[in-house]
């Protein structure tokens, strides 16, 4: 279910006129009516403005009450109790990954707004804006918090004059922004998360106006940091994804959207900039007109009775024909027969949608060919946000690997030079979600059994033969960095943690003849492997966590390329040597990602299956329906 799909059509949009901050606060309200599920936030605290309380480890859902009506009188000024004007915030915000500077701030791009007249009932502006923020910063915890307080330093640095609001109506640029932030739905965000107000305002008292002005600055806020870095911690997830988003800081979000002659396209421009996102975002909008679309049909699915073979009849196979617009055979010729021309048909679809093009009509591609359990819109917006804690910056120099398509790539001044398949670890072994950087290889490596591996697969048959299984299996014990005889150890479970067991350099080496290093904290690599029948599998989620790369050398050739010193031929002479370290002149950036939707060159919207759960657990703290 996206989220254009889960507000009401009847919802309602609370003036911002009719209530007040303090109101607001008291409040756990977000604007609308009806609503039955709301987006979580990877978020700890309770935001004032967007009125939720969210939990950083177990996203949940937000409680929604309508507004109560406000008081538009403002107190006498000689009742009131304004937090003073040069009030600090309370706490330090914290600085964003993307940081490594310190933020700008808008005072010394901007002139100081028109200040509001005042009247005996009112507070003059800036006073005004300091209590609306007091009562923010006191409120709030969590990510929360420290939005409120980087709000309120923005504001001070300007004096507190109101960012938004020129006189008592918004600014051009506020109206823009306000009309940008109302289609985040285009973003695969929430704009309810946003709490945005009216875009007309005719205030009559400041704390209207500075009520108005800082809901505008936080919903700018929230969402630069939402765009940036996503609303789903990574590590809520998987223990295995050990991203950092660099999420857009409050301070730099005012300073650009408040300075741009553009406010839409500077909000915009806190969405990841890499082109896989970009191809995403296109293609969510292209779904959604397709599924608004009343005329369009459903594809009747296509039925086998048994996996079909070239040469083979069935009764599905005219449906397959209409699916793959394929001609029916000429007359006198079996409709159900899986001829030539239908056989050359899948195999193109098979290979465009990653499966094995063997021709061979399985359940796997029946599955495929009827996009069986696929809420493709969910897919799509759940891999946008896998996309939001991806690196800005790519590199020009990079590997990707793409877990769920099996795939690594190379690529050199941004242009993709090698491709091939790979094996990646299985549901219980799983290759963990990081970026690194690829600073050397390893020819004629040692494996250096995990401890995981020596435990729960190697002890029994250790316990049972321990002479003989080193001996078959080409595998050493060591104490200390020093050789050990395996017959003199008593092997139990303290036993096997205590030792080192590595397997020597050879034909028959699980890492094959290389490795390549890119030193991280899951103790990950990519290598080469004895096991090349692996490759042939459409899924190919066997190994301990590590990745297999098919080809190797042509991968080293990638890698390698531009080195002054290293060649394949010059690493293929030292095969069968001793373990070698080489260390590399350009250190390549390498990234492990977890995409299930993705656009391919030609524009075609890919999916594949969801092997480890993570998009179906983003889905679920998007608080999105399950399909």
């Amino acid at each position: 279910m996206s989220w254009q799909a889960s507000v009401p059509a009847g919802m309602a949009v609370v003036n911002v006129m009719i209530s007040s901050l303090s109101k607001l606060l008291l409040s756990t309200a977000v604007i609308g009516l009806g609503l039955s599920t709301v987006p979580a936030l990877a978020e700890s605290g309770y935001d004032p403005l967007g009125a939720k309380t969210t939990d950083s480890a177990t996203p949940g859902a937000v409680e929604t009450k309508a507004l109560s009506p406000a008081n538009t009188t403002a107190a006498p000024a000689e009742t009131a109790a304004p937090a003073p004007e040069a009030a600090a915030p309370a706490v330090e915000p914290a600085k964003p990954a993307t940081e490594t500077a310190t933020p700008a701030t808008i005072a010394p791009a901007m002139a100081p707004a028109p200040v509001v007249a005042t009247t005996s009932h009112d507070l003059p502006i800036n006073q005004a804006i300091v209590a609306e923020i007091g009562k923010v910063v006191a409120s709030a915890t969590g990510d929360a918090r420290r939005r409120a307080d980087a709000v309120a330093k923005v504001y001070a640095a300007r004096g507190n004059q109101p960012l938004w609001v020129e006189g008592d109506h918004y600014s051009a640029k506020a109206k823009a922004a306000i009309a940008r932030l109302a289609d985040a739905v285009t973003d695969g965000l929430n704009p309810i998360d946003y709490a945005l107000p009216e875009a007309d305002l005719a205030a009559t008292n400041t704390e209207l106006v500075a009520n108005a002005d800082l809901r505008v600055s936080m919903a700018v806020a929230t969402f630069a940091e939402q765009a940036s870095g996503g609303r789903v911690a990574p590590l809520s997830i998987s223990k295995d994804i050990t991203r950092t988003p660099e999420r857009i800081s409050a301070e730099r979000a005012l300073a650009k959207v408040a300075t741009a002659s553009d406010a839409a396209a500077a909000l915009d421009s806190f969405n990841p900039p890499t082109e896989g996102f970009r191809r995403l975002k296109a293609m969510l909008a292209e779904v959604r007109a397709a599924k608004d679309n009343s005329s369009a049909a459903t594809a009747e699915p296509v039925v086998l009775t048994k996996s079909l073979k070239p040469g083979m009849s069935d009764e599905g196979v005219p449906t397959l024909r209409k699916r793959l617009n394929v001609s029916a055979p000429a007359d006198g010729i079996d409709p159900a027969l899986y001829d030539d021309a239908l056989v050359t048909a899948v195999e193109a679809f098979q290979k465009a949608n990653g499966l094995s093009s063997d021709g061979v009509v399985g359940s796997r591609t029946v599955a495929v060919l009827n996009g069986a359990h696929r809420d493709v819109e969910g897919e799509i917006i759940a891999n946008m946000e896998m996309w939001r804690w991806m690196p800005r910056d790519l590199s020009q120099d990079y590997v990707f690997v793409n877990i769920p398509e099996f795939k690594v790539r190379v690529f050199r001044h941004g242009q993709k030079v090698h491709e091939a398949r790979v094996v990646v670890g299985r549901t219980a072994n799983q290759t963990p979600i990081f970026s690194g950087d690829m600073q050397y290889l390893v020819v004629n490596p040692y494996w250096h059994v995990p401890e995981s591996i020596k435990l729960k697969e190697m002890l029994p048959a250790i316990k049972a033969d321990p002479a003989g299984y080193f001996a078959r299996h080409g595998y050493e014990v060591t104490w200390d960095g020093q050789l050990i005889d395996p017959t003199r150890v008593i092997w139990d479970e303290n036993a096997v943690k205590a030792v080192g067991i590595r397997q020597i350099p050879g034909e028959a080496n699980a890492l094959g003849h290389i490795k390549f290093m890119f030193p991280n904290q899951h103790a990950v690599y990519l290598h080469d492997t004895p096991l090349r029948s692996l490759f042939n599998r459409d899924v190919r989620a066997f190994s301990h966590g590590c990745v297999r790369v098919d080809d190797p050398m042509a991968f080293a050739d990638a890698v390698l390329q531009g080195d002054p010193q290293w060649t394949v031929p010059k690493l293929q002479s030292m095969f069968g040597g001793d373990e070698k370290r080489v260390d590399i002149a350009t250190h390549l950036k390498v990234h492990l990602a977890y995409f299930t939707a993705f656009v391919d060159d030609g524009g075609k919207l890919q999916i594949r299956d969801d092997i480890y759960g993570h998009i179906q657990a983003i889905k679920k703290a998007l608080g999105m329906s399950q399909v």
